[in-house]
Parts: C-alpha cells; sequence; structure tokens
C-alpha cells in the first residue's frame, strides 16, 4: 500500500505530483509528502557541522618549546660528563706513578762562601763565576733537566692510557652536547617574550648558561615592547 499523504507546510519540501488511490487509479497529489520522500528530501540535504574553534597558540610557545629543548640538551650534556668520568676512572687505574717534582738542593757552605765573595754584577755571568761554582749550577740544571724528561714521559704515558681507554671520543661528544646547550640558551635569549611565563624561561635559562647581562639586555627590550615603547 503506497504511503498516506500529509499536508507539506514546510517550503522546500518535494511535492508528489502523482499517487494512486485505494483503487489503483492515478490521481494528482495535493501539496503534500511522503514519509519516504522525506527521509529521501533529508538524506540529500548538505549537513552544516559546526566549526572547531581551534585552540589559541600560547604567545610564547616558541619559548616553551626551547625550554624543552634545553632540559634535553642539558639531560644530554650530563650524560655525556658522566661518561668521561666514567673513562677517567678507568684511566686512573692504569696510571704509572708520577716522578717527584725537582727540588734544587741546598748549595753547600764553602760555595756560598765562594758566591758571596763575588760581585754582585758578576753573578749573572757565568764566565765570571768561580769553577766550582759554575759547576754546580751545570749539575744542578742537569737534574732540572732530567726530572723535567721523566715528568714528559709520564704525561705521555697518561695521554696514551687516555687514548686507549676513549677518551678522545668521550671528550668530542661532550664538547657536542655542551656547545647544543649554550647554542639553545642563546637562542631563548633571542626570542622575544610576551608574557610573564616567557621572561621566566629566558631567567631560567640565563642562570644555567651564566649569561646574566646578556639576559638582562633581552628581557628589558621585551618589557619596553610590552609597555608600547618604540624599539
Amino acid at each position: 500500500m503506497p504511503n498516506a499523504l500529509v499536508a507539506a507546510a514546510a517550503e522546500g519540501l518535494p511535492k508528489i505530483f502523482e499517487g494512486e488511490n485505494n483503487f489503483g487509479e492515478t490521481v494528482p497529489a495535493k501539496n503534500g509528502v511522503s514519509r519516504r520522500s522525506v527521509l529521501g528530501a533529508l538524506a540529500a540535504l548538505p549537513v552544516a557541522l559546526p566549526a572547531l574553534a581551534e585552540p589559541a597558540e600560547h604567545p610564547d610557545a616558541d619559548l616553551f618549546w626551547l625550554d624543552q629543548e634545553m632540559a634535553e640538551a642539558e639531560a644530554q650534556m650530563n650524560r655525556a660528563n658522566k661518561a668521561c668520568e666514567r673513562v677517567g676512572r678507568k684511566a686512573d687505574k692504569l696510571f704509572p706513578p708520577r716522578p717527584a717534582a725537582w727540588k734544587e738542593p741546598s748549595m753547600p757552605d764553602y760555595l756560598s762562601e765562594m758566591m758571596g765573595g763575588m760581585l754582585v754584577r758578576d753573578l749573572a755571568y757565568p764566565e765570571k763565576q768561580p769553577a766550582p761554582l759554575r759547576d754546580w749550577y751545570r749539575a744542578c740544571e742537569e737534574q732540572r733537566a732530567a726530572c723535567r724528561a721523566l715528568q714528559e714521559a709520564h704525561e705521555d704515558k697518561v695521554d696514551e692510557i687516555y687514548r686507549e681507554a676513549g677518551i678522545d671520543a668521550a671528550e668530542a661528544a661532550y664538547s657536542a652536547r655542551s656547545a647544543e646547550f649554550f647554542r639553545v640558551g642563546d637562542r631563548i635569549l633571542a626570542t622575544p617574550a610576551h608574557t610573564l611565563q616567557g621572561l621566566v624561561v629566558k631567567l631560567r635559562a640565563a642562570d644555567k648558561i651564566d649569561a646574566k647581562s646578556e639576559a638582562l639586555i633581552s628581557i628589558a627590550a621585551d618589557i619596553r615592547r610590552l609597555a608600547g615603547e618604540a624599539a
């Protein structure tokens, strides 16, 4: 059985121009709609969804991101520093004994008396010194040179042990991480702040990289801009 027609009061709904009566006769339809036609018309209508408002970005979003980036750079720098410390502790166990520092011996009394009999202006000229005094100074210089050679050999051995333990790579990694940490800090100070939260980020960065003077200049410019002063 066809759907019963209802009167269509709303504009824009489709009109049915023909239909059948209960006797199967085709008759002109009144201005009306069936349930089937209503559903079809509604399905064809475009659906207007409410626009979703995007959340407003914080004025200092860039500074907040840099703050997180600096925290990560600091963590990586600290890890690299700990790696250097581990290499150092490992190498310390392999170092040879350090040679004793050279200490000039006391001058014998007879040489002191010999020296006391010289003119003050002649003391600076070895050729004017008595032979025993010259020999004593020469022996002292040879001892000093021998001790210096032992110290240098010890330092070379220490460097060799450090290299074998991996200190070069560890220090290079630390230098790179440290440079990145300070680079992010400089970027923070170079980024304008628009709120108190942004100023706090700058202060925190300045404390970490010990750049208080640079921070003062940067923050002063921010305050002038927020106050409406021309740059």
